[in-house]
């Protein structure tokens, strides 16, 4: 793993800094409390905070939330666009595979449950071999997994508060820039470096070379030791986890009206207090039916940094805020 411990201190930096700020922005004090944990203190009332997770919404929802499959099925039994798919395991391959033949593009793997940064997920799949490699890698996450028919389009991240929608998120995927002189293997690792400077931080994960990235290079016609032309940007993957804060972009108009209603009606589904809903389609300031857009996703504990790694950050939705704020007045209301 890339420099794995070095990218945890960063993301608790990140996390820490996010919080304190947070805290003092609406009055209250944040208290570093060990093993992670921050505890942000407003008049008689208190709450935990840990990196993105915070008290909201309970065991069970968040259970529900993180398989994917099951939300899947939530979705389209409200007739909410999604993209086609089979749960299947590592024993069953020839059963992904007789739908990967049906398609008529390639396909995605991924593990059926929550593993976050876009961990075990292998685009750009047309062969049985690459079908056998990708469940392999999955299988290493969730002995349940999934295979998806992959859409074309743009990723978009809605983050959702009390069924009330706080930012969008446009987000790229990955790329690294050519110099004329290194192949993308050195490339990637100089990203890397980059990342870690952390002055001012771009990322909070590293991006890996792993399968996707292999398999995505080779649908360009590349391999890692290609030597892209200098200032050629090329994603060197298709998922859109491992980006940095230039591939980021928040929106604050163009999205379809009723796209943002379908986010609240999703929220509503579960009584999901925080909820991130990850769309994919060509064009998002049109409905999702009429450009054969998908929700591909659903979080209940979605990455809060996403809306602040951005390149726009001068109009950055004040997240964290908003969060400490509604808990507090909860509190309030409950009488606690």
């Amino acid at each position: 793993m890339t420099h794995r411990k070095q990218f945890e201190k960063l993301r608790c930096r990140f996390f820490d800094n996010l919080w304190q700020n947070a805290a003092k922005k609406i009055g209250a004090k944040a208290e570093r409390f060990g093993y992670g944990f921050t505890k942000v203190n407003y008049n008689s009332h208190f709450t935990f905070v840990l990196n993105s997770m915070v008290m909201l919404d309970n065991h069970l929802t968040l259970k529900i939330a993180g398989n994917k499959p099951l939300v899947l099925r939530l979705l389209k039994e409200q007739n909410i666009p999604t993209q086609k798919y089979l749960e299947f395991d590592i024993y069953d391959l020839s059963k992904a595979y007789k739908f990967l033949k049906a398609q008529a593009a390639s396909c995605v793997v991924k593990p059926a449950g929550s593993t976050g940064s876009g961990n075990g997920i292998t685009t750009k799949i047309h062969t049985y071999e690459q079908l056998k490699k990708a469940s392999y890698l999955a299988a290493t996450y969730d002995k349940r997994l999934l295979i998806e028919e992959e859409i074309p389009g743009d990723s978009f991240r809605l983050l959702y508060l009390n069924g009330q929608l706080l930012d969008v998120v446009k987000r790229e995927a990955p790329h690294v820039v050519g110099d004329g002189m290194h192949n993308f293997k050195h490339l990637i690792l100089k990203e890397n470096q980059e990342r870690l400077k952390g002055d001012p931080i771009i990322a909070l994960s590293p991006l890996e070379i792993d399968y996707e990235c292999i398999l995505n290079l080779q649908h360009l016609g590349y391999s890692l030791s290609h030597i892209p032309n200098k200032s050629e940007k090329i994603p060197v993957k298709t998922a859109v986890n491992q980006n940095r804060c230039t591939e980021n972009e928040s929106l604050k108009q163009g999205v379809h009206p009723s796209i943002i209603v379908m986010g609240t009606n999703i929220a509503k589904l579960l009584n999901w207090k925080l909820l991130g809903v990850d769309l994919i389609t060509t064009d998002i300031s049109k409905p999702l039916d009429e450009v054969q857009g998908v929700v591909n996703e659903i979080n209940t504990t979605p990455g809060l940094h996403h809306h602040y790694l951005i390149k726009n950050k001068e109009i950055a939705a004040p997240i964290a805020e908003s969060i400490l704020e509604y808990i507090f007045k909860q509190y309030q209301l409950e009488g606690n």
